[in-house]
């Protein structure tokens, strides 16, 4: 009961503190130009589940094709990504914002965790620190940095096309960078 009590208590706090926070984000987000629209909806695509779910498949695929088990399951945990976020965005049972691109969205799914956020985290995440780790200096850092950015901006394109509200994407940024760190630091994966 006293678990109860102070879990309804933080709600109640929090909550207002939460709708701040995704205002303020949504009214700099969409102060942005008109014309990064276009570009906008391609970074939104690179961060599809379709293209990080297959990114997955490659490096578990690759991970199976030269026998390197912690490839496979770095490659897999991709899409466990995806399996934690549905079930997250079922017990959070969050309304996407109600905007012009969400009422249009072929996949009529909740909104929390983003999974395009989450998605992108851990397969373009994975990627850059493949890459940091087997192509030489400075191309580590380029494709590294590069992969990051990426990262950021595929959160971004969901706040400004309106699919998502921010602590939607600040939600994904946060499970796919959890599972990303063990991957990194527990599984260790190496491209031989």
């Amino acid at each position: 009961m006293c678990y109860h009590f102070a879990s309804a208590i933080l709600v109640y706090t929090m909550r207002p503190l939460l709708h701040q926070f995704d205002h303020i984000i949504i009214q700099l987000t969409t102060s942005l130009p008109s014309w990064l629209h276009p570009f906008f909806i391609v970074v939104t695509e690179i961060g599809s589940p379709i293209v990080t779910l297959g990114i997955g498949a490659l490096i578990a695929i690759y991970g199976l094709y030269s026998s390197n088990s912690r490839l496979t399951f770095s490659g897999a945990t991709v899409w466990m990504v995806f399996g934690i976020g549905s079930v997250i965005k079922l017990l959070v049972g969050r309304e996407r914002p109600l905007t012009e691109y969400a009422a249009n969205l072929s996949f009529d799914t909740l909104s929390f965790p983003s999974g395009h956020t989450s998605g992108s985290t851990i397969a373009y995440g994975l990627l850059a620190y493949l890459l940091w780790r087997t192509l030489p200096k400075p191309f580590n850092y380029i494709g590294s940095s590069l992969l990051a950015a990426l990262i950021i901006l595929i959160g971004i394109s969901r706040i400004y096309l309106g699919a998502h509200f921010p602590s939607d994407v600040v939600g994904g940024w946060l499970l796919g960078a959890a599972i990303l760190a063990g991957v990194v630091f527990i599984v260790k994966p190496k491209v031989r």
